[in-house]
């Protein structure tokens, strides 16, 4: 359950994941892997997603976490875009927090396949 289900269904995938530690307030740690954004304004743009879901499968990530940094930080509303961006540091203060639930979880097969299809949509603008 998490962090190891997350590694082996991305590797599964042919992700390569990088593993950065978890500490109280996020436990299991996180999985990073690279992607390239497939549309929108940065099409086109490697970026590096870590996600951290103690409870993966049962429970997605609340949103992933961005290396560089794509948007300015407003972690106040709750507009897709621009709205729900947090300065988090962490795993590293080089990511960004994008806090977009998947609600479509619970009628998903629950997998990282799953979560990567609703993460292509958070980049359609």
């Amino acid at each position: 359950m998490g962090a190891d289900d997350i590694k082996q269904q991305l590797e599964a995938q042919g992700y390569q994941v990088q593993i950065y530690p978890g500490n109280g307030a996020y436990a299991g740690g996180f999985v990073s892997f690279k992607f390239c954004i497939p549309h929108g304004q940065f099409m086109g743009q490697e970026v590096e997603i870590a996600l951290n879901a103690p409870q993966f499968p049962l429970v997605p990530p609340s949103g992933p976490y961005i290396s560089p940094h794509l948007l300015p930080v407003r972690p106040f509303g709750q507009q897709h875009p621009l709205d729900g961006i947090h300065a988090r540091n962490v795993p590293t203060p080089d990511f960004q927090y994008w806090s977009r639930p998947y609600n479509g979880w619970n009628e998903s097969e629950k997998t990282i396949k799953d979560y990567l299809c609703f993460l292509r949509t958070l980049f359609d603008f």
